[in-house]
């Protein structure tokens, strides 16, 4: 039995229902994991027990139309698979004001953590 700070089953605010599943995902065995990596665009897409599939985003500021039609593909498979909005899922997320090491190019780099068990 995995234990969280927070129960999933009845958190009080959206806040700790983010948290409890944070620590879900850290005390979750990775079962599969699948890496797409663009110029400005990095999606880490796992599986793991017991938390289920969630998503690693980082992004430059420089994304290019086919970087921003990957994140519209994948809100409209969230949509499709749960019914909800990425803004809905969205676990953890930090604005950084320095270059990723994998986008040098861009000044800052976004990074997002998706997890369908925040909105279920």
């Amino acid at each position: 039995m995995v234990e969280t700070a927070v129960s999933l089953a009845s958190p009080t605010t959206q806040v700790e229902r983010r948290l409890a599943v944070l620590d879900l995902i850290e005390a979750s065995k990775t079962i599969r994991t699948r890496i797409t990596q663009d110029e400005n665009l990095l999606i880490v897409h796992s599986i793991a027990n017991p938390v289920g599939e969630y998503w690693d985003i980082a992004y430059g500021d420089n994304l290019s139309s086919q970087e921003i039609q990957d994140l519209v593909d994948l809100e409209e498979r969230v949509w499709k698979d749960y019914g909800v909005r990425l803004i809905d899922i969205t676990v953890e997320r930090q604005e950084n004001r320095f270059p990723h090491p994998l986008f040098p190019s861009s000044p800052n780099h976004t990074y997002v953590r998706l997890c369908p068990k925040a909105a279920l």
